[in-house]
């Protein structure tokens, strides 16, 4: 393995002054609240300790990989991770993917990180500032080949592979939790371009199996619907064509790629009604593409199949009900039946994993019961057809606050408070 650079930390050296922190922010002028590195101190009986730690500069960075617009780079000879804050869109993916909290957004809206002071060492100017502040050599810098960041404060390092090494602490043992919840920032955005277009993928689909109404139009309409909030997420909209720089590592660039597509083929479909199916296949890369977004081992509540359930699930429990009244077809019905069950029980293994890693106990009543309501209204839909409306709004009503909660209370890997 090759020798890159890397932070080397020594809890028994460290005297908790702050010094690393405070030369880091007043080189770079960080603005409040954004912190490149951060100093979490730890209290056991009359010891304490503390942990300097910034980006680790990854052998596997998954803020690069997820990042859509190419901003980041990694330098081959010293593995240093780096934003171009120029290329920069502001949506925060990369923020999602990194467990150690290290990208941060700007005043300006766009991310910023620990870049090793890449420019210093680049000139032979110096080592990084927040090395050369700390007065006791707890924080240091070298060549290593590997990092060794292995401790139950961090999440676990085979999701990176850091580049930092840790000395323990000899005199104390830590237990702090990585795991931290939190709440994701302007979410309704997504919230709209994932449901509505789950909804057009259920519709889309049904339409090339059986004559409905109007389907490039509908199709057109909840894609339109999908990427327009979208656009609300990226922080620099000027530079939003850059979100599909990266089709080859970032689950976002191919989501937002491949619903722009359906979105023209769908409309061509108006015209030239063949085009249809290449819609349709684009929107369901599009609901893929938008689930594996979610799929991030630094965020435990999203890397679980309920994601998978819930996010395809609802293709199927808003739209076929609806379908069904339209073609007068019931036994299609099982499918909305069988799917309403499958979101229910794997809500139910999500919240016990969730209450098993961190203790805490995400309600997931409202989904339970409203679940339940929509099977008894479509089994009674035998009876009043109609109820399939009320059924399919219930189902949106269902989904919607699972969603909800889903974006609000979310656990991930963190730097411990």
């Amino acid at each position: 393995m090759e020798r890159k650079l890397a932070f080397i930390f020594d809890h028994n050296k460290c005297i908790i002054c702050n010094a690393c922190v405070e030369a880091c922010n007043k080189a770079y002028s960080l603005p409040e609240n954004v912190n490149w590195r951060k100093l979490p101190t730890f209290q056991v009986n009359e010891l304490k300790t503390a942990l300097s730690i910034s980006c680790n500069h990854c052998d596997n960075p998954t803020c690069m990989k997820a990042c859509p617009a190419l901003a980041y780079s990694k330098d081959e000879d010293t593995g240093i991770v780096w934003i171009d804050e120029k290329k920069c869109i502001g949506c925060g993916y990369c923020a999602w993917a990194c467990p150690y909290e290290s990208p941060q957004m700007s005043p300006e809206g766009v991310m910023t990180k620990c870049h090793f002071c890449k420019p210093r060492i680049d000139q032979g100017k110096g080592i990084p500032y927040c090395v050369e502040a700390c007065p006791t050599g707890a924080l240091s810098f070298g060549w290593v080949e590997k990092g060794k960041a292995d401790a139950n404060y961090l999440a676990n390092e085979e999701i990176t592979k850091p580049r930092l090494v840790i000395i323990p602490p000899k005199e104390i043992t830590l237990n702090a939790s990585p795991l931290k919840v939190g709440k994701e920032r302007k979410y309704l955005s997504l919230l709209l371009f994932t449901i509505f277009s789950e909804i057009a993928l259920g519709y889309s689909f049904f339409s090339l199996l059986f004559k409905l109404p109007n389907p490039s139009i509908i199709l057109s309409a909840f894609l339109l619907a999908s990427l327009i909030p979208s656009i609300f997420h990226i922080e620099r909209m000027e530079r939003a064509y850059r979100v599909i720089f990266n089709l080859k590592t970032s689950w976002l660039s191919r989501e937002v790629t491949s619903a722009s597509l359906a979105l023209l083929f769908s409309l061509s479909s108006i015209i030239v009604p063949q085009f249809l199916l290449l819609g349709f296949l684009f929107t369901f890369i599009s609901v893929i593409s938008s689930i594996m977004i979610y799929i991030l081992k630094a965020r435990p509540s999203w890397y679980d199949a309920d994601t998978f359930v819930s996010f395809l699930g609802s293709s199927m429990t808003i739209t076929i009900p609806i379908i069904s009244l339209i073609l007068s077809y019931y036994l299609i019905l099982l499918i909305p039946i069988i799917t309403l069950i499958l979101e229910v029980a794997s809500s139910i293994l999500r919240w016990r994993k969730l209450e098993r890693i961190k203790g805490i106990k995400i309600s997931i009543r409202n989904r339970v019961v409203l679940n339940l309501i929509s099977i008894a209204l479509i089994s009674l839909s035998l009876l009043v057809p109609y109820l399939l409306i009320v059924s399919s709004i219930t189902s949106l009503f269902s989904e919607i606050l699972y969603r909800i909660k889903f974006y609000r209370e979310v656990i991930y890997y963190g730097i411990p408070s």
